[in-house]
């Protein structure tokens, strides 16, 4: 197959798939009131709509999963080096966030001031994945800063 059929059926797959992604979004917002007649939401619950939007996103999550899979499976075999590279920076992450999630966090729903109250263990793992990413985004912004240096200098 060459390249310029390749890109073409995939411009062809993308536009499909977005068209089906934004027909399920119009059948999900010509749903009922949720303040209305509950026998009608429970009907548009249990419906084909409802139904359909769910499948399809289900659909495209694993379809997701499976070639972010797929391509981590190429890029080991293809470039191995690099691709350790990426899972020792994965597994830096997952280190990271488990010590942020084992120190916890001060926070309480009356702290937050929560209109619906969650589980304290929904506030520790969200504060634990918040200063990860604050953390990372402080090491990459330090290795920019670093790169343009050590540029600077050569």
């Amino acid at each position: 197959m060459k390249s310029k059929n390749l890109n073409l059926y995939m411009n062809i797959l993308k536009v499909v798939l977005v068209a089906i992604g934004v027909v399920s979004c119009l059948l999900l917002f010509n749903g009922p009131d949720i303040n209305g007649d509950p026998k009608e939401v429970e009907d548009f619950r249990d419906g084909a709509r409802l139904g359909f939007a769910s499948v399809f996103t289900g659909f495209i999550v694993f379809l997701g999963i499976g070639l972010i899979l797929f391509f981590f499976v190429v890029q080991l075999i293809s470039n191995p080096k690099k691709t350790v590279l990426s899972i020792l920076g994965l597994i830096a992450a997952l280190v990271i966030y488990l010590v942020f999630w084992a120190a916890g966090t001060s926070d309480t729903n009356e702290t937050l001031q929560l209109r619906h109250p969650v589980d304290q263990a929904t506030i520790t793992a969200t504060s634990a994945g918040l200063w990860t990413t604050l953390v990372a985004i402080t090491v990459g912004l330090l290795a920019i800063i670093s790169g343009f240096f050590t540029r600077s200098i050569k």
